[in-house]
């Protein structure tokens, strides 16, 4: 029997990995070697025709779709089509959707089977009772969601072959499955309760074979990693000990943070992502969390002054926030310094509690994918796309602008707030569509201050850091050889980067010590450093014409 599951994808990223769907392929090569299983890998932007056309040029048997909140509407649209263009073959789904509403995605009428809960016992059982002549009526009546108590008995996809990380750009690891937490916009907290983890011995396996096949990134699925501080540290240590070169992404908790803790993040290729949320600690207790500012920006201050990486996430429109305490939010979670700032409209997932709560709130959401909020009484519509755009501009702004380094100066020069500058930043992005973030940030900047010299010292600084952060990034996505590009400067930027290193960090100052000297520099990127060269006129131009160069 020819098997094919399909991961459909956000978009190519290096998060683009298939691991689920590998993770029941390897179940079933162990179990029923028989079935012919293949790993199909579609992407959100192609259409559904040409996504069903790759499925039938398989010619399967069986077809297994995982099915999440963003690629659910896509997915029944291909069901359909392959039922239309080929009646015999048996459509089948997984996944968070299909757990939370098995029943609702059986009433779309494509699927002939759902598999809710985790999938590779299930999955076993369900094939097994098929290959075996058990009618499918007989098997959709009996099928309940099932859990794998024993994360150990398992087999690795990343070492039986199921999973080749040469095909992808990177890589999710899978370390712990359950959350101690009871959040109730979650999904993951009506799962079991406690966590269960994947053995040291396979985490030590897999991580040695990662750094054998030269894989760059990895995004490790522990949505608690540092809850269990001493195995936290011990993996850190295996890392840093096994797998030094490359970059791993995590989610942990500000609560579980110490100092020494923060020390081992720092010394590897790591970013952290912690969910703030909210930092108003009544918005919070109304799904289940909480916080204590004091604390948070005291552990956070451990990471910043250990040098880690780390970012937040935040989300607009949960139960009793309003607008005003949104934008105190950001500018709070921005008052820290995070290297990036991820913000959401809340989401009202089938299967959590907040989706049996919405009512009793008042909240107003999507029935269908994405579950979005649309309203609620202390969030209006208008509060929604209010905070729809200062999250856009956040993103363009601080994320893609790379402008943790300045952004704080800025601020201050400028007696704004972060929500303020951001608010502002909206507004000019909506008569404004350049596509270069570095050109467009400047072009904002030089409306802001009324004085050339410190618009001018503005532009320095976003250029710089600007134009530095893209070199460094686009080395880390495809590591190689040196990138390079030469930019345009008002002052000389060596003497600006000796000011701002020796703490002279306003612009008032900076702009009294920097005389005007338009130049053009250098910026090469190599060996993970940035290296910066004053250029004379005529060498500036020779560079621009060579195929590693560029201008800004």
């Amino acid at each position: 029997m020819n098997l094919v599951l399909v991961a459909i994808h956000l978009e190519v990223s290096p998060r683009a990995v298939p691991l689920g769907p590998a993770l029941l392929a390897s179940a079933l090569r162990r179990a029923h070697p028989a079935i012919q299983t293949r790993i199909l890998d579609l992407f959100l932007q192609q259409s559904a025709e040409a996504c069903a056309e790759q499925i039938l040029a398989q010619d399967p048997q069986w077809v297994g779709f995982s099915v999440y909140v963003w690629n659910r509407p896509l997915t029944r649209e291909i069901g359909r089509i392959l039922r239309l263009r080929n009646p015999q073959v048996l459509l089948f789904a997984g996944g968070s959707e299909a757990t939370a509403d098995p029943a609702g995605m059986l009433e779309e009428g494509w699927l002939d089977l759902v598999l809710p809960g985790e999938g590779e016992e299930l999955i076993v059982d369900v094939l097994g009772s098929l290959l075996a002549g058990t009618p499918v009526e007989t098997l959709r009546r009996s099928i309940r969601p099932s859990v794998v108590k024993d994360l150990a008995t398992l087999p690795s996809p990343h070492l039986d072959g199921s999973l080749d990380p040469s095909a992808y750009p990177g890589m999710l690891w899978e370390l712990s499955r359950g959350c101690p937490f009871r959040c109730d916009f979650c999904f993951e907290s009506r799962g079991t309760s406690g966590i269960r983890r994947v053995p040291m011995s396979r985490v030590k396996a897999e991580l040695r074979h990662f750094e054998a096949c030269g894989v760059a990134q990895v995004f490790v699925l522990d949505p608690t990693f540092n809850f269990d501080k001493k195995q936290a540290k011990a993996i850190l240590r295996l890392i840093a000990r096994e797998a030094p070169a490359i970059q791993f992404f995590f989610e942990i908790r500000s609560e579980f943070i110490d100092a020494e803790l923060a020390r081992l993040f720092a010394a590897l290729r790591c970013s952290l992502q912690i969910g703030l949320q909210s930092a108003d600690d009544a918005v919070l207790r109304r799904i289940n969390r909480s916080i204590d500012r004091s604390d948070f920006e005291a552990k956070v201050l451990l990471l910043h002054r250990a040098g880690a990486t780390y970012g937040f996430d935040l989300i607009y429109g949960l139960p009793g926030d309003t607008l005003e305490g949104f934008q105190a939010s950001l500018d709070f979670a921005l008052g820290l310094a995070p290297n990036h700032l991820d913000i959401f409209p809340l989401s009202v997932l089938p299967g959590t509690r907040l989706h049996e709560t919405a009512p009793e709130f008042g909240l107003r959401h999507r029935e269908g994918s994405p579950y979005t909020v649309l309203a609620s009484p202390t969030f209006t519509e208008a509060d929604m796309a209010a905070a729809s755009r200062l999250a856009a501009a956040c993103d363009r702004m601080y994320n893609q602008g790379k402008a943790v380094p300045w952004f704080a100066l800025l601020l201050e020069a400028l007696a704004l707030t972060p929500s303020e500058l951001l608010g502002r930043f909206a507004d000019f992005l909506e008569t404004h569509s350049e596509p270069d973030t570095t050109a467009l940030q400047t072009a904002f900047f030089a409306t802001c201050f009324r004085e050339p010299e410190r618009a001018a010292l503005a532009a320095d600084l976003v250029t710089y850091f600007g134009r530095s952060g893209e070199l460094l990034e686009a080395m880390a996505l495809e590591p190689g050889g040196p990138r390079s590009c030469v930019a345009a400067f008002h002052h000389d930027p060596w003497l600006l980067l000796e000011h701002l290193e020796a703490g002279i960090t306003d612009l008032e100052s900076l702009a009294a010590l920097l005389p005007g000297r338009p130049c053009r520099a250098h910026l090469c990127g190599e060996g993970g450093e940035v290296h910066l060269r004053v250029l004379e006129a005529g060498v500036a131009d020779t560079l621009e014409g060579l195929p590693f160069g560029g201008s800004a």
